[in-house]
C-alpha cells in the first residue's frame, strides 16, 4: 500500500509512519509519502496535496493547528477546515480508497474545561457542541467527511483521540501529579482520558485494514484512566450532578465501542500502577 500522511513529522505522525512502514497485523508494509509543514509542505496548497496523493491507496490526515497560544481563531479555522477540504479533494482526484481523518475529543465541546457531559461514561453517541475555534474546526471536518463520503463513495474514518502521550510524557505527568495531588483535575478535568501514541498508531492501522465502513466517527481512548482512583469514585466527587450510565466498576469514563466494533481496534497500554477494574 502507498499511503500519504499529512503532519508526518509530529508526535503522532512519526508513530503512524513507523507503524505503517513496519507492516504486520493485517497491514502490509506500506510506502509512506510524508507531507509536513516542516518540509515546506502546506495543506493549504491544494495542488501540492493532489500531486502527493497520486498513486496512493489511502490518506491519513493529521496536519492541523492545535489552538496553541499565538494561533488566531481565523488561522485555526482556515488551516483546519480548508486544509481538510483540500485533503478530501486530493483524495477524490487521485482515486484514493479511504481517508483517515484526525479529529479530536474537543469536537464534543466538553473537554479542556469547555463544558460538562450530559452523562458518564462518555460514549460515541454523546452530542457534539464545540464552542472553541479548534473544537468547531474539528467538528466541521467530521461533517465535511460525512458529506464527502455520501457524494463520492470514498470511505472516511474520523478518529477522536484525547490527550496523546509517549513514555516520556507519561513520566513527566506522573512527576507533575506527585508534586501536586490536585494536578489531575486542576485547572480542569479531562475525565482521565488518554491514549498512548503507539496504540493510536495501531488505531490508524486498524482504520486502514477494516472493511469499508462508509463514514464513521470514533472515540479512540485507552481502556483505563490516567488516574489511581476508581472511575465511579472520581465521577461522584468531581461531577456529582452528571447522570451515571455505566457499570459501578467501570475502568474508564470515556468509552470507544465504535473503534472496537467497526475498526476492530483494542488498546494495549495501561496507565502505570493502575490496577485492573479500577
Amino acid at each position: 500500500m502507498r499511503i500519504l500522511v499529512t503532519g508526518s513529522k509530529g508526535l503522532i505522525g512519526r508513530a503512524v509512519v513507523h507503524r505503517l512502514e513496519a507492516g504486520g497485523g493485517g497491514v502490509p508494509v506500506c510506502e509512506v509519502i510524508g507531507f509536513d509543514i516542516a518540509d515546506g509542505d502546506d495543506i493549504l496548497d491544494g495542488e501540492a496535496l493532489t500531486r502527493a496523493a497520486r498513486g496512493c491507496d489511502a490518506i491519513v490526515h493529521l496536519a492541523a493547528l492545535l489552538g496553541r497560544p499565538g494561533e488566531s481563531r481565523s488561522e485555526i479555522m482556515t488551516v483546519n477546515v480548508t486544509g481538510t477540504w483540500n485533503v478530501l479533494v486530493a483524495a477524490q482526484a487521485a482515486g484514493v480508497g479511504r481517508v483517515v481523518n484526525f479529529s479530536s475529543v474537543n469536537a464534543l465541546g466538553i473537554f479542556s474545561g469547555n463544558g460538562v457531559p450530559d452523562y458518564l461514561p462518555i460514549d460515541d453517541a454523546h452530542p457534539a457542541r464545540a464552542t472553541t475555534a479548534y473544537g468547531i474546526s474539528k467538528r466541521l471536518g467530521e461533517e465535511m467527511c460525512r458529506c464527502f463520503t455520501l457524494a463520492s463513495g470514498i470511505a472516511t474514518i474520523c478518529i477522536r483521540p484525547p490527550w496523546v502521550c509517549d513514555a516520556a510524557m507519561m513520566q513527566a505527568e506522573l512527576a507533575r501529579r506527585a508534586a501536586d495531588t490536585a494536578a489531575e483535575w486542576s485547572p480542569f478535568w479531562e475525565y482521565g482520558a488518554w491514549i498512548d501514541v503507539g496504540d493510536l498508531a495501531e488505531a490508524v492501522a486498524a482504520a486502514l485494514r477494516c472493511p469499508d465502513p462508509g463514514h464513521v466517527t470514533a472515540l479512540v481512548v485507552a481502556a483505563d484512566m490516567a488516574s489511581d482512583s476508581p472511575a465511579r469514585e472520581l465521577a461522584r466527587r468531581l461531577l456529582p450532578s452528571v447522570a451515571w450510565r455505566g457499570a459501578e466498576d467501570a475502568a474508564a469514563l470515556v468509552r470507544c465501542e465504535v473503534a472496537h466494533e467497526v475498526l476492530g481496534w483494542v488498546p494495549t497500554t495501561r496507565w502505570p500502577g493502575r490496577k485492573p477494574n479500577r
